[in-house]
């Protein structure tokens, strides 16, 4: 299974790693992981990025690796580009900023959790 592009079998919604194990020692860990902007991709849109890599950029090379028209194939790395830009949202940073606040005392420890 790709883990980058698991889904919640009841909602649709992407679903986040909680669990590592070594299969050699047996050390298991758990908590809150990250997958990569790219593992988030399908096969295809990963395949291509490899390939727009590997022939260093040219989309004259993507377009016969792909064996479609140079419009096509520009297409493709365009919608590529749009998907990766929605993937590569900031990060939320409220817990931060909840954390600084408090640091500063601007806000009691109980209002800190009420907003964590």
């Amino acid at each position: 299974m790709d883990i980058g592009n698991a889904r919640c079998p009841e909602c649709g919604k992407a679903m986040t790693p909680v669990a590592c194990r070594c299969d050699d020692c047996g050390i298991r860990m758990e908590g809150r992981f990250s997958v990569s902007i790219l593992s988030q991709l399908s096969p295809e849109d990963q395949a291509l990025i490899i390939a727009f890599v590997r022939s260093f950029g040219s989309i004259k090379r993507i377009q016969e690796l792909l064996d479609v028209s140079y419009p096509t194939a520009r297409a493709r790395l365009e919608e590529l580009v749009e998907r990766l830009d929605s993937t590569m949202q900031a990060p939320d940073n409220r817990e931060n900023m909840v954390l600084d606040r408090l640091k500063r005392g601007d806000i009691t420890f109980r209002q800190a959790m009420e907003e964590l």
